[in-house]
């Protein structure tokens, strides 16, 4: 599979499937899109890999966040020492975000409604302490 940049300058290859697909409110990811929350893939650091095209990293508090050097479309992030990436779904092919929750609720700026499950912060099995938020 691949995900490429709104201008289609930049192309990642995603060699496997993804972990997870959520929606992420952490701060970082509200400050990077200028949105409440983000839709995320999350893959094996090593399963995402740039194709084609020039990128751009810059620091965004605690990620690196990775972006196409010719329209700043965000691509992915991680942070140090993290073995995973969160690949921005938006540039996924259609149909294939399937999110599965929402991740970093405690820095959600209004409730989201729907049927997901709502975690503080991550779910027990990718470090997180697995609490949910009830709105």
């Amino acid at each position: 599979m691949e995900a490429v940049c709104a201008c289609g300058t930049v192309v990642l290859e995603l060699s496997d499937e993804p972990l997870a697909q959520v929606y992420c409110h952490c701060d970082d990811c509200q400050r990077a899109h200028g949105a409440a929350y983000v839709p995320r893939a999350i893959f094996p650091r090593s399963a995402v890999s740039v194709r084609c095209g020039e990128t751009r990293e810059w620091l965004n508090r605690t990620r690196t966040m990775v972006i196409c050097s010719a329209c700043g479309s965000h691509l992915y992030g991680e942070q140090d020492g993290s073995p995973f990436r969160g690949v921005n779904a938006s540039l996924l092919p259609a149909g294939r975000f399937t999110p599965s929750a929402h991740f970093h609720c405690l820095y959600a700026v209004a409730p989201a409604l729907d049927a997901l499950p709502h975690y503080r912060d991550f779910p027990a099995e990718y470090g997180g302490t697995g609490k949910l938020i009830g709105w």
